[in-house]
């Protein structure tokens, strides 16, 4: 019975990389040829062709890749097979092995995309320019203190007013075969992302201060042997704090304070605090790889 011969040839292993996260490939070319056992040997199809080269969801040969970190992460992609129309039985098989992992001299790096968007929130104040607690930390009720800051009300009710935020998402890959060597084989930590979510930056992170961010949840999307996973942030400029004027026991804001606007005498709140919807605080790193962080803090290439 007759079989099937693959041979390299010499424009084969071709390169093609390009930046972190998109698509580095990597070719093998062959001259893929059935070769029967005698001259009454029927020709058995050329589906059997495919299985002479490396298939769909197939690593790299391991003579290719040997020892190199970065070529054990090309999985083939597509294999392209064009008939050789001067002679029977053989064609010219492409192998095309994809990767978005990228690795320079063996140094890894990791795919690592934030981006931002800048929004606003309507809040009802009573003051403006109040004193900001430090880190936004507000232990109801026991720690509610006046907050000073300028009286904007009138007769106790607040007026409109925008507090800057941003939407912040950072998009990392995640390998569930583990190949990179950069997380664990499989799925990723959902449950450990979903106890970070209503928590507070604990330390300084994407250069907003502490307690300025709260973790909204995560996406997790399949591509090939990868997750896309998106962690999203809100910030908020006044540390998602909400002004509560304090009421008297008819629950009527505490006015007493007097000011003339447009020569009328106003009563104004006396008594403002602060609430925190998100008291509980969280290293945000913690979800992060170092090597996802370095990313962010050494960028490369170094300035010249």
């Amino acid at each position: 019975m007759g079989t099937w011969v693959a041979i390299e040839r010499a424009e084969s292993r071709v390169w093609n990389q390009v930046p972190i996260g998109q698509e580095s490939t990597y070719d093998l070319v062959y001259l893929v040829q059935w070769q029967p056992a005698s001259a009454v040997d029927p020709y058995i199809g050329e589906s059997g062709l495919f299985g002479a080269v490396p298939g769909v969801r197939q690593r790299l040969p391991s003579a290719i890749y040997g020892s190199s970190s970065l070529l054990k992460t090309f999985v083939c992609r597509s294999v392209d097979a064009q008939p050789v129309r001067e002679q029977i039985y053989t064609w010219v098989v492409t192998c095309r092995f994809g990767s978005p992992q990228v690795i320079v001299g063996e140094e890894t790096g990791q795919h690592v995309q934030v981006t931002r968007q800048a929004q606003t929130r309507q809040a009802n104040v009573w003051r403006i320019g109040p004193t900001i607690p430090s880190n936004g930390d507000v232990t109801w009720p026991t720690g509610v203190v006046d907050i000073a800051g300028t009286k904007v009300d009138v007769a106790g009710n607040p007026v409109s007013y925008e507090i800057p935020q941003m939407q912040i998402s950072m998009e990392i890959l995640w390998d569930r075969t583990g190949q990179n060597g950069l997380n664990a084989v499989g799925e990723p930590p959902t449950s450990l992302y979903s106890s970070y979510i209503g928590t507070r930056n604990s330390v300084s992170f994407l250069g907003c201060d502490i307690g300025t961010m709260v973790y909204r949840g995560f996406t997790v999307s399949p591509q090939n042997e990868y997750y896309r996973i998106q962690h999203q942030w809100l910030w908020d400029q006044m540390y998602h704090l909400d002004q509560i004027a304090l009421p008297m026991p008819d629950g009527a804001p505490v006015c007493e304070s007097i000011v003339t606007i447009a020569g009328l005498d106003v009563l104004q709140c006396t008594k403002v605090g602060f609430f925190q919807k998100y008291p509980s605080k969280t290293n945000h790193t913690s979800l992060f790889s170092a090597t996802a962080l370095a990313e962010l803090t050494a960028p490369k290439p170094t300035a010249v």
